[in-house]
């Protein structure tokens, strides 16, 4: 447990809430992309505001079927998409004020936007400062252009190469970016040059991603009719056993499977998919968890404006939710205080019996009520989470 003294330990913390709100509009969607998203070239949304005002109105009725959110103080927003950047700070910052003027905010609450990198420019990172964004996430991928092409990604050669000036002399502190290895065509060499670019420029927040074929993308569909590779899977496999040893030289803590901080910079909103946190999603194709319920919008950013706020809630299991979310941190956590808060008896004594055999073989370490995974546990994650969710 050597990690224990530099990295924070996550435990339940049952009085917050977090907000996710779904921007759905790209200049271009991207071939590999899951999300709902649409492309409409470099104008703007033409339904912005009329979007913007369904969000309040979500939110509003949200509130009226699950009024216990009103006594959360909400302490994590975020802002994705799609492309958030590309709608206008106005927009957000109305938004902002009308949560801020509906809950209690927490003094450090955590206000994240994703950004691709050709809106990002050192004025734009202004205004959000100005309107209290205090964490930006950058999408690159890669900077390769012809990784970026195989991507279906939209270009713009100069955005791309000011990116780390533009970041490095950000107001805002809290700095991110997105990259991807695997991608056909594109080295491994070529991988580490990219990363080795945003290291030396000492951001706080790291996410590395290997692509992956999600069924129903261009991506996927072009596999089938070969017109595309699939990813490159050993040199993803190399590259996810590289990087915990590599980055730990650089300062970063592995928090979750792929994503890497300095130590207090970790996506506090992220987090709370990982730690089963309630949070409200907001817009078309958003998924919200509230009180033991989760909900999901329509993938339709029309339908969503015509249609009235969704009932539909599911009830989670909490054993089931907390193997696939809780197993994918990696760094400390108090499992027995989440197993104690959301198990029921039985399953209590499945999961730590399930956690004690992963401890004698040598996958994890627990002490004092703490679990954390060792690096030899990585690539049979998915396996070991398997055996817990059964």
């Amino acid at each position: 447990m050597e990690l224990l003294d530099k990295q924070s330990i996550w435990q339940v913390r049952n009085s917050y809430l977090g907000v996710y709100v779904h921007f759905p509009y790209c200049f271009k969607k991207c071939d590999y992309c899951d999300f709902y998203s649409e492309g409409i070239g470099a104008a703007p949304a033409n339904d912005e505001k009329s979007l913007f005002k369904s969000y309040q109105k979500e939110i509003s009725e949200r509130v009226i079927h699950f009024p216990e959110i009103k006594n959360r103080t909400i302490d994590t927003v975020f802002f994705g998409g799609g492309t958030p950047s590309k709608a206008s700070s106005k927009s957000w910052k109305e938004l902002l004020d009308f949560l801020r003027s509906e809950f209690s905010f927490a003094s450090d609450t955590e206000i994240s936007i994703e950004v691709n990198p050709e809106d990002l420019n050192a004025k734009l990172l202004e205004e959000y400062h100005s309107i209290g964004i205090n964490r930006v996430n950058v999408g690159v991928q890669t900077l390769e252009p012809k990784g970026l092409e195989f991507l279906g990604r939209h270009y713009d050669a100069d955005r791309y190469n000011s990116l780390v000036d533009v970041l490095t002399s950000s107001p805002i502190k809290r700095v991110g970016i997105d990259l991807m290895y695997g991608i056909p065509g594109v080295t491994k060499d070529s991988f580490y040059r990219d990363l080795n670019l945003f290291l030396e420029a000492d951001l706080p927040h790291l996410s590395l991603y290997s692509l992956t074929l999600e069924k129903g993308t261009q991506y996927s569909r072009d596999v089938t009719d070969h017109k595309k590779r699939e990813p490159e899977e050993n040199i993803q496999s190399e590259i996810l056993i590289q990087l915990p040893e590599l980055l730990k030289k650089f300062g970063y803590n592995w928090y979750e499977v792929s994503n890497y901080a300095k130590p207090g910079f970790e996506s506090r909103h992220n987090l709370k998919y990982w730690t089963y946190e309630p949070y409200l999603g907001i817009g078309p194709g958003a998924h919200g968890m509230i009180a033991g319920h989760r909900y999901g919008n329509p993938r339709n950013a029309s339908l969503y404006q015509k249609k009235e706020t969704s009932t539909k809630y599911e009830r989670i299991d909490p054993s089931t939710e907390l193997s696939l979310t809780l197993f994918r941190l990696f760094s400390p956590f108090r499992y027995l205080d989440f197993i104690e808060t959301y198990l029921d008896s039985e399953t209590k004594i499945k999961y730590i019996r399930t956690i004690e055999g992963w401890e004698k073989k040598g996958y994890c370490s627990i002490e004092a009520g703490v679990f954390q995974w060792k690096s030899t546990a990585l690539l049979l994650l998915d396996d070991l989470i398997l055996e817990i969710s059964l």
